[in-house]
């Protein structure tokens, strides 16, 4: 079989896959999709160079640093999407598609990002589904992780080129590296919203230390040297009511599913009281039912590396558990982390929730009873302080 044999099938094969791709996502647009111009179309508009995402009207970039916009009709082989600086990709849907830069060495070159205004504000304790495509970029010679959407009550912007670090509420559980080209990959989870968010910004909103950088080799047919960042392609961003999807879930983890992103709501959130937080067993003391009514945190070490309960989490949780079963309004959320030093091990964070989360249904509390979220890397100053899940008992 020769190249040219190979090659076509190659290609049949990405329009496929696009093709696929498209028609879900026509079912879900055609439902409630909040997001306004989702696909970016430029109508009445005309580009003539890079960083011009404005005239995909609403969007817009909120640092110095502008996105980029590609498009179909149009011989500037800097925004062409058939073939330009950065390689080429076909639509998920329309014409269109963005580009942003999300990270490079020492931040030599300033990451940029997208923002749009929702058709209407999010509600108050609606779950919504939010998700959106990304496509590495054929000729970057990076992929990172922690590409997220950040959802918020006012725009957020900045007059610099400086990372925004604000915490997206919208990232992969997973917290895998985007390396694939060619084809769009979805980046999803349920989003319970406080009431008001009606900002959507996308970008990379973690610092470099924190990232997970891999190199990609350049791509056969390509005699164009590779770019020193990690780029990537945006299109099809939706955001719906979860009542409307059947599943939003991108990147499934056996064992925690139906985990979702949330922002918490504790009593002092209604009562612009605060709560009185108190930290405890970083000793490894056991707890009695008796106390854990005075309990906010949880604190469940884990051994490095490792995911399995021990004896001790073991008693804690039997008393957690005693103590939900005679308070059968009371919720749980579970927060898992990781040290730094564990980070080589995938999806760890997350085992560790499922861990917890099995053994507490398996004791018979039920599942809509806990929240579940991975937090990755934890900050404290000792390494066996960071490898926990934290247990944070919402009491009404």
């Amino acid at each position: 079989m020769n190249f040219d044999t190979l090659q076509n099938k190659f290609n049949f094969m990405k329009n496929l896959l696009v093709i696929i791709l498209c028609l879900f996502s026509t079912i879900l647009i055609a439902q409630t999709n909040l997001v306004p111009n989702h696909d970016f179309n430029t109508v009445g508009k005309k580009l003539k160079e890079k960083g011009q995402i404005n005239m995909a009207e609403p969007w817009i970039s909120p640092t110095l640093t502008q996105a980029d916009l590609y498009i179909k009709k149009t011989k500037n082989s800097e925004i062409n999407i058939a073939g330009n600086s950065y390689g080429a990709e076909e639509p998920m849907s329309g014409d269109n598609f963005a580009g942003i830069l999300a990270y490079s060495p020492k931040g030599k070159v300033p990451r940029s990002y997208l923002q749009v205004q929702l058709t209407e504000p999010l509600q108050e304790d609606i779950e919504y589904c939010v998700t959106f495509h990304v496509s590495l970029a054929d000729l970057s010679k990076f992929a990172c992780n922690y590409l997220g959407a950040y959802l918020s009550n006012d725009a957020v912007a900045a007059n610099n080129n400086d990372i925004l670090q604000f915490e997206p509420q919208i990232v992969s559980r997973r917290l895998k590296v985007y390396e694939q080209q060619y084809s769009w990959i979805a980046v999803c989870a349920k989003f319970k919203a406080k009431g008001g968010e009606e900002y959507l910004t996308i970008g990379n909103f973690t610092l470099e230390p924190n990232l997970k950088i891999s190199k990609v080799k350049r791509p056969q047919g390509y005699n164009s040297p590779q770019t020193n960042d990690a780029y990537y392609f945006i299109d099809n961003i939706i955001v719906l009511p979860a009542s409307e999807v059947e599943k939003c879930d991108c990147d499934f983890i056996p064992g925690v599913d139906d985990m979702e992103t949330t922002n918490k709501t504790f009593k002092s959130d209604l009562t612009g009281e605060p709560n009185k937080v108190k930290i405890i067993d970083s000793d490894g003391s056991s707890l009695t039912t008796k106390t854990m009514a005075s309990i906010d945190i949880l604190n469940l070490f884990f051994e490095a590396k490792k995911d399995e309960i021990s004896t001790d989490v073991v008693k804690k949780l039997d008393n957690l558990i005693n103590y939900l079963k005679t308070n059968p309004k009371d919720t749980v959320l579970l927060d898992g982390f990781i040290d730094e030093s564990e980070k080589d091990e995938d999806k760890l964070d997350g085992k560790r929730v499922g861990a917890v989360y099995k053994y507490l249904v398996s004791k018979g509390i039920a599942k809509e009873r806990i929240i579940k979220a991975i937090q990755g890397v934890a900050t404290g100053k000792e390494k066996a302080e960071n490898m926990k899940v934290e247990i944070q008992i919402k009491k009404l």
